[in-house]
């Protein structure tokens, strides 16, 4: 296949040549730089997967902070909400108190507990999260006129001529995820499933419950195992050589996000070249990966995956869920 030919393939799978009903049936590719921008709680926002592009159980965002600025203090009281660092380094307010997260970590919030975003001004650098929202919340698009809360829709032509006028982020392709384990008054590993549950908990991408299901190295980072009840967040990779299941969700969506450097991405029914920042959109049904790696000389590609409601699917294939109930796993860390 030519370079032209290849091109116009992938073409058609970008999300911004898709509509709502065609990445619903189909899923996309996108990535953390595109995508319509808005404001949220204060919060430059650009919005990655929504019911505006087809996506019924979850939101994901990515908020840029610069040095400086803050959210405001804010809560759900429908939905629980994951916030992922990829860049810089910043503060949230979790569980009572101020704490400080890198790139890598993760802020988890349940139901109606408040939390605040800031960036502090002696900083240097922009404070980036990408966010997960489940259920979504429509009110969140309200104001940019993206939802009809009269006649209780979403604005598709809004949307459709929103998608035309976006344009690309800039953000640095150097990965700057890591193992981090401050706070531990706060981290996951050192609260128990209920406590997590009640008020939320630091964790962290590279630490998690182990599971090799998919055929490459993962953790189940956020699920319902550590107290999660309808978010959820995994983290894998592929060593290079090796290939990935392409694999599908019966009752979840996802959205998978090319955070740990470039990776081959599988969707809907064929391979496609990925580059940094790449994200799948896979809504319930969609075949999927991220990660596959046919040279054996090339780096180990991986990422990040955002899948709501919870994946029972593959809960099922650990020792962790029987008849209907979870055991709190052991944490084991990724080694990438």
């Amino acid at each position: 296949m030519s370079v032209d030919e290849s091109t116009a393939i992938r073409e058609r799978y970008l999300e911004r040549n898709r509509t709502h009903d065609e990445i619903r049936r189909a899923g996309a590719i996108t990535s953390l730089i595109d995508g319509i921008e808005i404001t949220t709680h204060g919060i430059s926002t650009r919005i990655i997967a929504w019911p505006g592009n087809g996506f019924q159980t979850e939101s994901v965002h990515v908020l840029t902070l610069q040095p400086g600025e803050a959210s405001e203090m804010y809560r759900h009281d429908m939905a629980e909400e994951s916030l992922v660092c990829i860049k810089g380094k910043g503060e949230i307010f979790l569980r009572g108190q101020w704490v400080e997260i890198e790139a890598g970590d993760i802020a988890f919030f349940p139901e109606r507990v408040e939390r605040g975003i800031r960036n502090p001004k002696e900083n240097q650098a922009d404070f980036v999260l990408v966010n997960q929202i489940a259920p979504p919340q429509f009110d969140l698009y309200e104001p940019a006129g993206y939802y009809d809360k009269e006649h209780v829709v979403m604005n598709f032509e809004a949307i459709e001529e929103a998608k035309k006028q976006a344009k690309s982020a800039d953000l640095s392709n150097e990965n700057e995820m890591h193992l981090n384990e401050s706070h531990p008054e706060v981290r996951a590993w050192n609260l128990t499933a209920e406590e997590i549950r009640q008020e939320g908990a630091l964790l962290n991408m590279f630490k998690g419950t182990s599971f090799g299901e998919l055929g490459t190295p993962m953790v189940l980072v956020l699920w319902p195992g550590y107290g999660a009840r309808s978010a959820g967040i995994h983290g894998g990779y592929t060593p290079p050589g090796q290939l990935a299941k392409v694999h599908t969700h019966p009752d979840s969506g996802e959205a998978i996000c090319s955070l740990l450097g470039p990776a081959t991405n599988y969707c809907g029914d064929r391979w496609l070249d990925g580059e940094v920042w790449n994200v799948v959109l896979a809504p319930c049904g969609v075949h999927h990966y991220t990660g596959r790696s046919r040279d054996p000389n090339a780096a180990a590609g991986g990422g990040v995956g955002f899948a709501a409601a919870p994946q029972l699917d593959l809960y099922l294939r650990t020792p962790h869920y029987k008849d209907g109930k979870f055991v709190e796993p052991p944490w084991t860390t990724l080694d990438s």
